[in-house]
């Protein structure tokens, strides 16, 4: 983050001034050791959405806001892919159990979970690549970097980073995501279809009350 660098700028600094009382003579050393002890009281200035505008504006302009624009609207299918690739799933398993040897389609909470763990996994395979792309863009790029990593644009990201890193760039971290999405995905999943079945049975059983009640009369 930002108070991170002022951080590291400020041990940078002091480990310089350090350095230099070790070289320097007694007199020397006196001023050097008075600049290290007001080095030492500087705190790292806050860093607040005011600040993080103004440094927006002041690196890229208007347009700086909208950096990764693209990438995000294009990973707004990331859950359509999901869910198609779930719905098709779980209709292909229920169909194979529409025959005499499977007299209840429903599909238990352990395969609900498999299949939500597959589909998430599919749909993060497809748009993780834009996640890095959008990730690389909105990063803070200072003047004096290297120009493989400066970039004007999505197109020009996406070029950049097939010339300097290959294929493979834009799967980097992916490990990682894969562990938390896929496990909230499937988690997800299967407790939404236990909880369809518990309210289904609920409702049924209670109209069965009713109606029992109602006969009696």
């Amino acid at each position: 983050t930002h108070t991170q660098a002022e951080r590291k700028v400020i041990e940078s600094k002091r480990e310089l001034l350090l350095k230099e009382i070790s070289r320097a003579n007694s007199m020397d050393a006196h001023i050097l050791k008075d600049r290290l002890a007001k080095l030492d009281s500087e705190k790292p200035r806050p860093y607040g959405t005011l600040q993080a505008i103004r440094e927006v504006y002041r690196e890229s302009g208007i347009s700086g806001f909208w950096k990764g624009l693209i990438p995000t609207l294009i990973m707004v299918c990331n859950p359509s892919i999901q869910f198609m690739i779930y719905e098709t799933l779980s209709k292909r398993l229920k169909s194979k159990r529409s025959g005499k040897r499977f007299p209840k389609k429903n599909i238990t909470a352990m395969e609900v979970f498999l299949i939500g763990a597959i589909a998430k996994l599919g749909a993060t395979l497809v748009t993780y690549p834009l996640l890095v792309v959008k990730s690389r863009l909105q990063a803070k790029q200072e003047i004096g970097r290297n120009a493989a990593s400066r970039y004007t644009g999505t197109l020009d990201a996406i070029l950049k980073m097939i010339r300097y890193e290959g294929l493979h760039g834009f799967y980097k971290g992916m490990g990682t995501k894969i562990v938390q999405s896929v496990l909230a995905a499937s988690v997800l999943f299967m407790v939404k279809e236990e909880l369809v079945k518990f309210v289904v049975l609920l409702v049924a059983r209670s109209r069965t009350l009713l109606l029992t009640r109602s006969d009696k009369r």
